[in-house]
């Protein structure tokens, strides 16, 4: 009888199918050392790997965004490696469209939308063993959930700023079908403001999950086009006037102070300047 401990086979089987999956995908996605993962399974080539990683540097490293190019695709390759380089066009195709403008960010998600399916309908049933796909599928399943928060904060954004127009215009008091078209429009912000405030907390709770997630640490929510501009002007109108309730102010206010840019590193002074130049001057 033997001393050593041994797990059943389809136990072991899936301990060592999720080691690879969780190994694949930190090879793309983890901006630390990935030598461990790069050598934690023979079955994959390290050609491969390393065709993964250099792919990965585009949602990895922002600064190296416009070195990609999804022509350069493999479509020969293992269909984990197919699936991967499909997931990395997708948070890639979702970033760039975030530094654009709203109207070209409406537009790209329906492509990538058609990616998700594609990737989630066709390319997974053809990944075997299934299991080494999981971390692809948690990860494309995210990249969804975090284009639809998107979608959702730039329309309504915009869907606010023509309601709060709408409420500053000087009405007639005895036009009664206007009067009932300011408070739909007054119920509309409201609701707007607590969908972007909702759509926040489903962020952030994404942002704190354990695996990178690189389209959450690229973009915030508030870099994203034309979103906190509105917000800032919106909070503007509405504070210096009652147009909507107290509780929504308060909602916008907290969500314009959280979204807010950091501010410019601090220039030196001429006392510093001065210190710092004599300092050289004597070493």
């Amino acid at each position: 009888m033997s001393l050593h401990l041994q797990l059943p086979n389809e136990l072991l089987f899936k301990v060592l199918a999720h080691v690879l999956a969780y190994s694949v995908h930190m090879v793309v996605v983890s901006p630390g050392d990935i030598e461990w993962h790069l050598r934690v399974h023979h079955t994959l080539s390290a050609r491969q790997l390393q065709y993964l990683r250099s792919l990965g540097v585009a949602i990895r490293d922002p600064s190296a965004l416009g070195n990609f190019s999804i022509g350069s695709l493999d479509s020969t390759a293992p269909q984990l490696v197919q699936g991967y380089s499909l997931y990395i066009a997708i948070v890639y195709l979702r970033t760039q469209a975030s530094r654009s403008t709203a109207e070209i960010y409406h537009s790209t998600s329906a492509t990538i939308f058609g990616a998700v399916v594609t990737l989630s309908k066709v390319l997974y049933s053809r990944i075997v063993p299934r299991e080494v796909s999981v971390m692809l599928k948690f990860a494309t399943e995210d990249e969804a959930e975090l284009s639809h928060v998107g979608i959702l904060v730039v329309r309504q954004c915009a869907m606010l700023s023509g309601c709060v127009d709408a409420l500053t215009d000087e009405l007639d008091p005895a036009d009664e079908a206007a009067g009932l078209r300011r408070d739909l429009n007054r119920l509309k912000a409201e609701q707007m403001i607590g969908n972007i405030d909702a759509a926040d907390v489903t962020f952030l709770a994404l942002f704190r999950r354990s695996v990178p997630l690189p389209c959450c640490t690229a973009i915030w929510l508030s870099q994203l086009p034309d979103v906190y501009a509105t917000l800032q002007r919106v909070y503007d109108v509405v504070s210096q006037r009652s147009l909507i309730s107290e509780d929504a102010v308060t909602q916008l206010r907290s969500l314009v102070e959280r979204w807010a840019p950091p501010p410019p590193p601090a220039l030196p002074s001429a006392t510093e300047t001065s210190t710092g130049e004599t300092g050289a001057a004597a070493g």
